[in-house]
């Protein structure tokens, strides 16, 4: 007999009766937590979204919801909630996080005892966007999930290579593409209007984002009948996985007391899908709204202004053929994307299947076997067994998931001894002659 009430319609799918928690961090990691998801949710599981504790505010309603996400969502510490009986009751864990709560989110499970349990929740990991820098650094801290999704077939590639070379199991990985994008296509829209997706460190040089913002106002003041909008990535009040240290509000303010601000310029909060709605052309220097706004047809162009580099993270972009400078821009720009780069090797083309299709036959195989799967192992990605014993002994997980944290305390004490020793030689006596 089935136990849904009246009022609950009993769920069908593959995933019917199973429970799924998606983790995430901050906005962007929650939302493609959600996504992921909601693939699940639509064949039948039911669905509780969650935040790894990252940093104090890192989530505000705001964010949320322009995120698409209108749950309530709590915030909770690694080793609190795998203790939980809400994450061991779980048959699957989506986790889209930062490499540090990545490393202690599987510190936190190696450590509790779920042998003993009769079932374990299966651990997909995803990236929130396009991997710009720490390629294999951030692979290695995920490299203990049950399931491994990549967004290109390079990213895994270079997993492979390196998993090899230390002896390390590579078949978790899977090229599932970008998760999170919004897939809606994109329509001309009625009114001209460029926006610009900023980045908060993207670039993080204060005269370089002088030059960016410089540059749109101008674009603004060349093109009065078209609307420029500045998507910021969060105000001033909230928190990112990077939050600016130049806040281009901030320089705002400085540039319009020497000029007027153009009448057609605005900053905006908008949500990205929508603002890509309402886009003629989309530019940026290296977001993943670009690869987002290619997949919908949008118009888009990468921001070639502070060259190609790793730093600014456009080297990813190399191939897309829509690298252009602010002084380049117009409202009429149409689309430049190669559709070779776009479909191989952008991480647009979104196959969630063997994603799926793996978790269910993982899912399975702990049921035929009637007892909690067991834990793939933290070394070598971690590091080597004697380095993983030495570090724990000394400073415990915070050693693995968060090293200089471990390290401030005794950099902060040298300096005060430091210091010490060079007030007693300023204040001692000069010997007598």
């Amino acid at each position: 007999m089935s136990t849904a009430s009246a009022d609950t319609p009993e769920r069908k799918g593959r995933f019917a009766g199973r429970r799924v928690l998606a983790l995430g961090t901050f906005d962007s990691f929650v939302k493609t937590a959600a996504v992921i998801g909601r693939m699940f949710e639509s064949e039948g599981a039911s669905l509780k979204i969650l935040a790894l504790s990252a940093s104090e505010g890192q989530l505000t309603t705001r964010q949320l919801e322009a995120n698409g996400v209108f749950e309530s969502v709590d915030v909770v510490a690694a080793e609190t909630l795998v203790k939980s009986r809400l994450f061991r009751d779980a048959h699957v864990v989506i986790a889209v996080v930062d490499g540090g709560r990545a490393r202690e989110l599987f510190l936190a499970l190696a450590t509790a005892d779920l042998s003993r349990e009769p079932a374990r929740p299966i651990v997909v990991v995803a990236s929130p966007g396009v991997v710009l820098a720490d390629h294999l650094a951030g692979f290695m801290s995920r490299a203990p999930a049950d399931v491994l999704c990549f967004n290109t077939e390079g990213d895994r590639d270079l997993y492979r290579a390196a998993a090899a070379e230390l002896g390390l199991d590579s078949t978790n990985a899977l090229v599932t593409g970008l998760l999170g994008l919004d897939r809606r296509p994109w329509s001309p829209p009625v009114k001209k209007a460029i926006v610009f997706f900023e980045q908060p460190v993207i670039p993080a040089i204060r005269i370089q984002r002088t030059h960016l913002l410089a540059s749109l106002i101008d674009l603004a003041t060349r093109f009065p009948d078209t609307d420029v909008l500045i998507k910021l990535r969060h105000a001033r009040d909230e928190r990112a996985h990077h939050s600016a240290r130049f806040h281009l509000e901030d320089l705002a303010r400085e540039l319009f007391a020497r000029s007027r601000r153009p009448a057609n310029l605005q900053f905006t909060h908008e949500p990205a899908q929508q603002l890509v709605d309402r886009a003629s052309l989309v530019a940026t220097v290296s977001s993943t709204i670009a690869v987002e706004a290619m997949a919908r047809g949008a118009p888009t162009r990468i921001i070639s202004d502070f060259g190609v580099s790793e730093a600014l993270g456009t080297t990813y972009f190399v191939g897309s053929g829509c690298f252009a400078t602010l002084r380049e821009l117009t409202p009429e720009m149409g689309s430049a994307v190669e559709p070779v780069w776009l479909v191989a090797r952008s991480g647009a083309a979104a196959r969630p299947e063997p994603m799926l299709d793996q978790v269910e036959a993982l899912l399975a195989g702990q049921d035929r076997l009637e007892a909690a799967l067991p834990l793939r192992p933290l070394t070598p990605a971690y590091g080597s067994s004697d380095w993983m014993a030495f570090a724990l002994g000394r400073g415990g997980p915070a050693a693995v998931h968060a090293p200089h944290l471990v390290e401030k305390p005794r950099r902060g004490l040298g300096m005060v001894a430091a210091v010490a020793r060079r007030l007693r030689q300023v204040r001692r006596p000069a010997p007598r002659g």
